[in-house]
């Protein structure tokens, strides 16, 4: 494995851990979110959880290769469809940049491991 897919895998397991764990705060930013997109507030828990094995996947792909490609695969699906949500409900870009910036993240994370 590259030090690239290394140094992306484990920072972007350090966001996923750290996001996830917000979530379980129940931010009301997000629970308005939630609210707009006509989910439960507890959706935000699952979300979190989402993010939190996604990280968790990713560091266990440091010894197995494959389940890392495939937990960032996920956090890419996860991210693209949270911006999909934001555009949704017409929020401006500063109301999307955490997306946008944790799919970018993920995506070098995906390229870095499926080429190391």
């Amino acid at each position: 494995m590259s030090s690239a897919a290394v140094f992306f895998s484990v920072v972007t397991a350090l966001v996923m851990l750290a996001s996830g764990a917000f979530d379980f705060t129940m931010p009301p930013k997000v629970l308005d979110l939630m609210d707009r997109l006509g989910h439960r507030p507890n959706f935000v828990r699952t979300l979190g959880l989402l993010k939190i094995l996604g990280g968790l996947g990713l560091l266990v792909g440091l010894a197995f290769g494959a389940i890392g490609v495939l937990a960032a695969l996920g956090l890419v699906a996860y991210f693209i469809l949270a911006i999909r949500a934001h555009a949704k409900l017409g929020d401006s870009g500063t109301e999307t940049l955490a997306a946008a910036a944790m799919f970018i993240l993920s995506a070098l994370t995906l390229i870095t491991n499926l080429f190391a």
